[in-house]
């Protein structure tokens, strides 16, 4: 039998899917920003910063896949 999940974490299981996709999106930015061959002319800063929002956000979007990934688990039980 399924198992029951708590209000916060069905309402948390309902708002991933949403989630998963700005962090998507915003990881494709950033890559496409990344691959600007503009940015490699304007200086290290601002490449710096892109690369570390972009690890930021990939850190981010494997931690929901996984937090997904776990409340689907307990769901099914």
């Amino acid at each position: 039998k399924p198992a029951k999940l708590s209000y916060k974490d069905q309402r948390e299981l309902d708002a991933l899917p949403q989630r998963i996709e700005e962090l998507e999106s915003a990881v494709t930015e950033l890559q496409q920003a990344l691959a600007d061959p503009e940015l490699y002319k304007a200086g290290n800063a601002r490449m710096a910063q892109l690369n570390s929002d972009l690890a930021a956000r990939e850190a981010e979007l494997s931690a929901a896949y996984a937090r997904w990934e776990a409340l689907e688990e307990l769901r099914a039980g």
